[in-house]
């Protein structure tokens, strides 16, 4: 089972900043979940909510700053702004990412805003430092899921998704050619888990940050945990 950090390793230090994603390379994570917007002048940034207010403190959507306005934020007020982070780019990540082995699945987040064209611009941006075969392409939005097969065919994707009452996925994911489904762990069952394995769909599973969930998993045997706190989980598989 492969160990994802989720924004980073976000429990103990400010999410999708590059603080968080050196710990997490740091305590021997597999890979990184992050999630990218688009701003004001069309270029790619890492940060989670569409509104800036949470994890900067600033008024305002992503979309209504700059490249240069944004990555002077600073964005450690889920850490009660003890760290002097700012909001990174994408392009400073993949960077980050190039000069490493782990695997980077990146969120597209198109879900309440939509982005024209964030699905080439960032795959254009993982070609540019030769990452492809280090990343999985994902989103809630079953149209850049889409957009990326078409874009990217040779890169894994995965559809995340919540809610109960979703059931069966695996045969749809199977058919449209996805890799993945990524589920949050209350959505799993014995059945759900059979389906996938019978369909080859992996799993990759938000958010586990405690002993109980993860043995879970363990006992599913699924693809990959996400996880605010990738040490525990590294402990639980005897790889600290």
């Amino acid at each position: 089972m492969k160990v994802f950090a989720h924004r980073g390793f976000s429990g103990k230090y400010p999410e999708n900043t590059m603080l968080a994603f050196q710990k997490a390379l740091e305590a021997g994570a597999d890979g990184i979940e992050l999630d990218v917007h688009e701003s004001k002048d069309g270029k790619l940034v890492v940060i989670h909510d569409e509104l800036l207010a949470r994890t900067t403190g600033k008024d305002g959507t992503v979309s209504d700053y700059t490249l240069q306005e944004l990555t002077s934020i600073r964005a450690s007020m889920t850490m009660d702004d003890l760290f002097d982070t700012k909001i990174p780019s994408f392009e400073e990540y993949c960077d980050f990412a190039a000069g490493n082995r782990m695997i980077t699945n990146v969120e597209i987040k198109t879900n309440l805003c939509w982005y024209p064209d964030i699905e080439k611009r960032t795959f254009d941006m993982v070609k540019a430092f030769h990452l492809e075969d280090r990343i999985i392409f994902s989103s809630f939005n079953w149209l850049s899921v889409i957009r990326l097969r078409q874009l990217a065919p040779d890169i894994p994707c995965g559809l995340l998704y919540e809610g109960h009452g979703v059931r069966h996925l695996a045969f749809q994911a199977k058919e449209l050619g996805l890799r993945y489904l990524h589920p949050g762990f209350s959505l799993l069952d014995d059945e759900t888990v059979a389906e996938c394995k019978a369909s080859g769909i992996g799993l990759n599973v938000w958010t586990v940050n405690d002993e109980q969930k993860m043995s879970r998993l363990m006992e599913w045997d699924v693809d990959s945990v996400i996880s605010n706190v990738p040490d525990l989980c590294l402990k639980m598989l005897d790889r600290s």
